[in-house]
């Protein structure tokens, strides 16, 4: 039948690195969606840090948190939930929290939650200048981050690391070990994400392409990083960027040019509008 759906990772993938949209990339999507594909951004940002370039191509559906959430942006509906469990994200935090040279922040009920020691001082977790503005742009600081958390109206969906060091990090990948209902990823070089275990963009963009009724050999995905493996693994054909990590090109079905050189609109171009 031919693909009917192109799923996408944003940071890395369809954005430069500088956050932007290649002009490229925006034509090819604007010509899947011409030919009726439907264009689905998977990201480990909230629905609200989805770009407007990207949702006004002709965005309808998303994959967000990782796969922690599926969203019908139109309806303003969620289609499909994955929580991580309170108990486990407070105990995730604690141990991030111990650590001076370790930035942590969660996303609750849909929004980014952050606390003044992180968000204020951002720079000092090594955290580059563009995503610095990311962050404050998509979290709400609130006083103190364990408090409002543990409210009982609040559910939380994903706890975020970023690391000054990379022997940190490792340090801290080897603790969440301890932890058997969380799936642990991550997008960029110096962060962890910790969603919960059913939370991952391939079984997610599954779920929503069986509501839609879509075999998933008629996806295409494209992804750079770790949370992108299962989507990748799971799609029709799965595109790694040039840019990817080693493991995840391996297992993709084809490699494309880099996020800075329009690698989503070399693979469109090439395989679904020259088909």
């Amino acid at each position: 039948m031919g693909i009917r759906l192109v799923a996408f990772d944003l940071d890395g993938t369809v954005l430069d690195d500088e956050k932007c949209l290649p002009e490229r990339n925006r034509r090819a999507l604007a010509a899947c969606v011409e030919r009726g594909i439907l264009i689905v951004p998977c990201t480990g940002r909230l629905a609200t840090g989805i770009p407007r370039e990207i949702l006004d191509i002709g965005v309808r559906y998303a994959v967000t948190i990782n796969g922690g959430a599926v969203c019908d942006l139109k309806e303003d509906r969620v289609l499909d939930l994955q929580l991580l469990d309170k108990t486990t994200a407070m105990a995730v935090m604690k141990l991030a929290r111990q650590r001076p040279r370790v930035m942590c922040d969660a996303y609750a009920d849909g929004r980014g939650i952050s606390e003044a020691r992180y968000y204020d001082h951002l720079e000092r977790f090594g955290i580059p200048p563009v995503i610095c503005r990311m962050i404050r742009q998509t979290r709400v600081k609130v006083p103190d981050m364990e408090e409002y958390l543990n409210r009982p109206d609040v559910n939380v969906n994903k706890v975020n690391m970023y690391f000054a060091d990379e022997a940190e990090r490792e340090f801290l990948r080897e603790q969440l070990r301890q932890f058997p209902d969380i799936l642990v990823t991550s997008s960029v070089a110096n962060n962890l994400e910790i969603n919960g275990a059913g939370a991952s963009k391939g079984p997610a963009l599954g779920r929503l392409a069986g509501l839609l009724g879509i075999d998933m050999c008629d996806t295409m995905a494209f992804g750079d990083g770790g949370n992108d493996y299962s989507m990748i693994e799971m799609a029709g054909i799965g595109v790694a960027m040039e840019n990817g990590e080693e493991r995840l090109r391996a297992a993709a079905d084809y490699v494309t040019g880099s996020n800075n050189d329009a690698g989503v609109a070399q693979a469109v171009e090439k395989l679904i509008l020259s088909a």
